[in-house]
């Protein structure tokens, strides 16, 4: 694999490898290709989260047998507004019950607030939803956009029938969410922390309800297309998903 910052480094040293420009097959979001078994990509740079996130992501692409819909929601340390929006699109957690237990029920959700700095890129498998998609939280940490829009492409590249999408919900994380994230992950002041994060979140339950109908509607789709081999890879900002349905 290589990976550069910018595409001119990218296409030089794939040059110095003996390929050439057009040998190169690129996703749809251009960040990412392949040229036989090399997987090259541009936009991130070398680093040691880079390479956990693509690794990781080939183990399920490529490694893996199963072949099912994939729904990633995505925050910088998968383990707060990403957990929490996949619990919403499984059933396993209500916007009712924040109403009757309070903010503290997010504090009860498995993996909120407990994955650690080496996480950071590997997805967790949170469950399977109703029309057999898979569901993760993924945290793209200080690389954000630019290491998922490599992501998708990957996916693509290595394996063109899979049908994912990268839903990202750090767009919810206001600044008392970051504070209180800090505290809880960085400075292991775990029960402030958690409990910023855990108000903060459950103000923007709605916004989170959001982005999951939309992914619902997605993995509803693919499941009455399942007959149909067509592979679909996108990325959709979910802070922005306010309304029911799929565009169009």
């Amino acid at each position: 694999m290589l990976i550069a910052k910018s595409k001119e480094a990218l296409m030089k040293a794939s040059a110095g490898r003996g390929i050439k420009p057009g040998e190169i097959k690129w996703g749809s979001y251009g960040h990412m290709g392949r040229s036989g078994n090399l997987l090259l990509a541009w936009g991130v740079p070398p680093s040691p989260l880079a390479n956990r996130a693509m690794t990781a992501m080939l183990d399920l692409y490529v490694r893996a047998h199963s072949r099912k819909p994939r729904i990633f929601y995505v925050c910088y340390g998968g383990t707060h507004s990403s957990v929490v929006a996949s619990m919403l699109h499984l059933g396993l957690l209500r916007v009712d019950d924040i109403d009757a237990y309070g903010p503290g029920r997010l504090a009860w959700l498995p993996y909120f607030d407990r994955r650690t700095t080496g996480d950071i890129g590997v997805p967790v498998l949170i469950g399977e939803d109703a029309s057999g998609s898979e569901v993760y939280a993924l945290g793209s940490g200080w690389l954000g956009r630019r290491l998922e829009l490599c992501l998708c492409d990957l996916i693509e590249v290595a394996c063109p029938e899979a049908r994912a999408c990268l839903c990202n919900v750090k767009g919810v994380l206001d600044f008392w969410a970051r504070v209180g994230g800090f505290l809880s992950r960085r400075l292991r002041l775990v029960q402030p922390g958690r409990n910023l994060v855990c108000s903060s979140l459950s103000n923007k339950i709605q916004v989170l309800k959001g982005a999951t109908r939309y992914c619902l509607d997605l993995s509803s789709m693919w499941n009455d297309n399942g007959n149909h081999s067509e592979g679909e890879v996108i990325w959709i900002d979910g802070s922005k998903q306010r309304r029911t349905g799929l565009p169009g």
